[in-house]
């Protein structure tokens, strides 16, 4: 089987942890792995990483944990960024107002700046949004051209939340946590809500953690098979599909 990892932080951790992270995906099927930049600095280690080894490829933005005003030299360096070999994304970039509340106007400002540059250079967006579901679906209806597309990254949401991400085209990626661990019975409502085209998996893991890294991954396709009631490989086969068609892969 072919699995998908539509979400990770590779760049945090030794080379050594990495050799061993990427092999354990390996030897589980995981051979589609995108990794995410979380500022101007992980971004190009990010995009290093993905040349140097198969199968990885390259996010780059700047998280709202991290979000500055986009200065023009700040642009400057994304719209640098943005354009090297290997970068499929823009990610991961947002809306976090439970743990940044404080810089609400600058994610804001940043978000709006990173779409433009998204539509500019006709790449996709993998989008982190917490407590910020209103205010995130306003900017996109206001800046998303036609062919911006879209991914919400380790969904949480209820029904609700899910009908306004589909309604705007997005794919729906689901991760570890508050599914596979930490179970909220909303989440798992709503899972069962998203059509398989639309689905993809994540692991949101680093390479310094406590998880297995991409290889968890498994865990979630299986998790996902027994609340959709399909086999564990047409799970795997659709969402990895899915991430290959919405990055052009």
């Amino acid at each position: 089987m072919n699995f998908s990892d539509s979400h990770c932080h590779l760049d945090r951790g030794q080379p050594e942890q990495l050799a061993k992270v990427l092999e354990q995906a390996r030897v589980k099927g995981v051979n589609t792995i995108i990794s995410m930049g979380m500022s101007l600095d992980s971004s190009a280690e990010t995009i290093r990483l993905a040349k140097s080894h198969d199968g990885v490829f390259a996010a780059v933005g700047i998280h709202p944990w991290n979000a500055v005003v986009p200065t023009e030299e700040v642009r400057r360096q994304l719209s640098r960024l943005a354009r090297q070999k290997g970068v499929v994304a823009l990610g991961e970039i947002g809306l976090d107002y439970a743990r940044t509340p404080q810089t609400k106007e600058t994610q804001k400002e940043l978000l709006i700046y990173e779409l433009s540059l998204a539509q500019e250079a006709g790449l996709p967006v993998n989008l982190h949004c917490r407590e910020a579901h209103q205010d995130m679906v306003a900017i996109l209806h206001k800046e998303m051209g036609p062919n911006l597309k879209g991914i919400i990254h380790g969904f949480h949401g209820d029904q609700t939340m899910l009908k306004d991400w589909l309604a705007l085209g997005f794919y729906v990626s689901i991760g570890m946590r508050g599914f596979v661990t930490d179970e909220l019975p909303h989440l798992v409502a709503a899972v069962r809500e998203i059509p398989l085209e639309r689905l993809l998996t994540e692991t949101d893991s680093s390479v310094s953690g406590q998880t297995a890294g991409p290889a968890d991954v498994l865990l979630v396709v299986k998790k996902l098979a027994a609340v959709h009631g399909e086999a564990v490989n047409r799970i795997a086969t659709a969402t990895t599909a899915n991430l290959k068609r919405i990055l052009k892969l």
